[in-house]
């Protein structure tokens, strides 16, 4: 039987997603993206594991003209001394997760290259509005 996660994955559509920021990136625009707009993409969990350190932030963010800031992440300029203070980095929102604004997605708001690391997001997206019928809006 799957997770309470993957429960909801299944019931619904996942929309997992896997970034590789290198320390040349910028933005990472709508990675994740809604089926129509009339989907709304839920964010359970994004796991962060940063390589290159420099004083740089990221912001995860819907795609909204005012978007709405799930996730911030500060990163400092090197590697810090304590175990508890380094490694994966955990943004965990439950299995239900919390939702973007309807039909927009999921960016990665870079403040500037120079970190570097490894991504990854679980979510699932949701009819949440009515369609005509056998159309995929």
């Amino acid at each position: 039987m799957a997770g309470d996660y993957l429960h909801w994955q299944f019931q619904h559509t996942r929309k997992n997603a896997d970034l590789t920021i290198l320390a040349a990136t910028d933005d990472q625009t709508a990675f994740i993206a809604p089926k129509s707009a009339n989907h709304t993409v839920y964010i359970q969990k994004i796991s962060i594991s940063i390589t290159t350190y420099s004083a740089k932030t990221w912001t995860f963010k819907d795609t909204a003209d005012t978007p709405v800031e799930i996730a911030y992440l500060s990163i400092p300029t090197a590697v810090t001394a304590l175990p508890s203070e380094s490694g994966t980095i955990v943004f965990d929102f439950g299995p239900t997760g919390t939702p973007l604004t309807k039909g927009k997605g999921l960016t990665l708001d870079v403040s500037a290259a120079g970190a570097a690391g490894r991504v990854h997001v679980e979510a699932y997206e949701k009819l949440e509005g009515s369609v005509a019928e056998a159309s995929t809006n």
